[in-house]
């Protein structure tokens, strides 16, 4: 008799992860405020920094902010945290007699981690959706000096809505990857957190460094986003955003589905033999 399939599995893990964060988990006391507040925070304090400053006597020259600079902190902070938070939430899955539990649930691994970049996915492109609308409405209305060229309606904003989004869902999956490979949720962390703001932006300092960056995801998915930034997207912006999707797919296959299906054709390879001498 076989087992259920994996769309059921998928199913089980996403109802299994909505369970186990639900309350006062992690994920809704820390990593979903922090989501919210820290972009916040930093967009309108900078923002009333500048309108302060602009009000002052003497200001011959106010440089105002168009569209495309408005949700930095939104696509910088935002989607960092909820990343970090996948992938730590996925490695904790080896630690201890949770293992034991996911195994025995789960016997296609690569299930549950699909159903945690799904479930982990849809509540950040969720929350930045929401972000990206009360930051372009609200900052022209609260500080017309300096952001009152922003518009959620033009051809930036309308981008932002979708571009943020799907960037934001792909990195969760970069997130599940890395809690897969790297079993030590603090150890997981650390690493993307240094991959994003670290390696990427230090590379150039490399020989033949601009040539590595041009190929940088995170710098990739963030000028593809439709954000003014200091670096050219390699393959346009929206192919740069098709590249860190199928970078994130690309490490997800390698990390979470791979070495799974790599143990169940060894299984399969051993146990033939065997059932070959059995019935001889």
């Amino acid at each position: 008799m076989s087992g259920p399939g994996p769309a059921t599995l998928i199913r089980r893990g996403i109802a299994a992860e909505w369970t186990r964060t639900t309350g006062r988990s992690f994920l809704w006391t820390a990593a979903v405020p922090l989501t919210f507040v820290l972009p916040l925070v930093v967009t309108f304090g900078i923002a009333a920094v500048a309108e302060r400053l602009a009000s002052l006597p003497g200001q011959s020259y106010v440089a105002t902010v168009s569209t495309t600079n408005s949700v930095y902190w939104v696509i910088t902070l935002s989607v960092s945290v909820m990343m970090v938070t996948a992938a730590y939430a996925h490695a904790t899955q080896w630690r201890g007699q949770t293992s034991d539990l996911n195994a025995f649930l789960f016997a296609r691994s690569w299930t549950v981690a699909l159903a945690r970049w799904i479930y982990y996915g849809a509540i950040t492109a969720i929350s930045t959706v929401v972000l990206l609308v009360v930051v372009m409405v609200t900052l022209p209305h609260l500080f017309p000096q300096i952001y009152g060229a922003v518009d959620i309606t033009d051809s930036a904003g309308i981008r932002f809505l979708w571009t943020v989004p799907s960037y934001a869902f792909a990195a969760c999956g970069v997130g599940v990857a890395a809690g897969s490979l790297i079993r030590t949720p603090s150890a997981a962390v650390a690493v993307l957190l240094f991959w994003v703001y670290v390696a990427e932006n230090s590379l150039n300092l490399l020989p033949h460094g601009y040539t590595l960056q041009a190929y940088a995801p995170f710098l990739n998915a963030v000028a593809a986003t439709g954000q003014e930034v200091a670096f050219l997207p390699r393959f346009g912006r929206t192919g740069s955003l098709l590249y860190f999707v199928l970078v994130a797919v690309a490490l997800f296959v390698l990390t979470a589905a791979l070495p799974t299906l790599t143990r169940r054709i060894s299984g399969y390879r051993r146990a033939t033999p065997l059932t070959k001498s059995g019935t001889a």
